[in-house]
């Protein structure tokens, strides 16, 4: 019998994609005013060249959003799995009882929209880092994985030793 348990899905918040809407906003509003000051060379070219300013300029904020929208997050009481990609995906899955160290970050721009990012050591081989960025509730996400970390490596019987050179004892 499977005890596996979901305890929590996420995805990155839209948010990371806030500099590249507001870069291709200026830049089209840029475009858009400099094309129809050349209305009168221009002619009636102006308007298909201001909707392909705006396509032109708009397209790598929506390539970003619907990355982003494909960037999945699942923690369950034994593993953490993070799926990614839009055509091809992509699965990572980490077993808790991996995770060496823990750190939460909340940057200023996070904090405005509630979220935050996570930042796993771990000592797992394919993923040896591994970074659940700017989601919502990221202290309580942080916790429940703390917790869930402890508990597996209680269920497992494994502890994280840390073995520390000491470089004046041991000189020559």
């Amino acid at each position: 019998m499977n005890s596996e348990q979901i305890l929590w899905k996420g995805t990155p918040s839209q948010v990371l994609n806030l500099p590249a809407l507001i870069l291709g906003l200026l830049a089209g509003g840029v475009l858009t005013v400099a094309a129809l000051l050349t209305t009168i060379v221009a002619g009636p070219l102006v308007i298909p060249a201001i909707i392909a300013v705006w396509v032109v300029c708009l397209f790598p904020w929506l390539v970003k959003m619907i990355s982003t929208r494909f960037d999945n997050y699942e923690l369950t009481n034994e593993r953490l799995k993070h799926s990614s990609g839009v055509f091809s995906r992509n699965v990572d899955v980490l077993e808790l009882y991996r995770v060496k160290d823990m750190k939460q970050e909340l940057p200023f721009h996070f904090r405005i929209f509630g979220l935050g990012r996570i930042l796993l050591e771990t000592s797992d081989r394919s993923t040896p880092a591994v970074v659940l960025n700017a989601i919502h509730q990221s202290t309580e996400v942080a916790d429940l994985i703390r917790r869930n970390v402890e508990a597996q490596r209680d269920k497992k019987r494994v502890r994280e030793v840390d073995l520390e050179d000491d470089e004046e004892d041991g000189e020559a």
